[in-house]
């Protein structure tokens, strides 16, 4: 699926710090589904790093990943990206549920907000299954 917002990310250090979160968030429930891959490879080509490949310490915390993050619009762009990525596979564990509270603490997005986007990522991935069902069933 092509990404919504990645054309506002515009700095390299922030393309790639945008991969590397993709890649730990993936990855964090032990598997990385088709699904997230597909995501993450598109938005690898979407952000003109086609050959980009996962080199961060992993003792690099995410505060330290995304901690010259700056611009407030670019943090809303980060979590709901992140968000798209972590409903992608169809399930919210814990350990994502984890990973998304503590983006949403890092940014500095309020609770409020935070809620907004995610409904919005429901409502996005439930239009998909719609619109997949159109196509299939008619």
């Amino acid at each position: 699926m092509k990404a919504l917002f990645l054309h506002f990310i515009v700095e390299h250090e922030h393309k790639e710090a945008f991969l590397e979160l993709a890649h730990r968030i993936a990855k964090s429930d032990g598997f990385v589904n088709l699904n997230e891959l597909t995501y993450i490879r598109g938005w690898m080509l979407e952000l003109g790093l086609e050959s980009w490949e996962s080199t961060k310490s992993a003792s690099l915390t995410t505060s330290d990943l995304i901690g010259n993050l700056q611009d407030e619009r670019l943090k809303r762009i980060f979590l709901a990206e992140m968000l798209l990525l972590i409903f992608a596979d169809g399930s919210y564990t814990d350990e994502e549920k984890q990973i998304a509270e503590h983006m949403r603490e890092l940014f500095g997005c309020s609770l409020e907000t935070f809620e907004k986007l995610k409904a919005w990522v429901e409502e996005m991935n439930r239009l998909k299954v719609n619109g997949m069902q159109l196509i299939l069933e008619g």
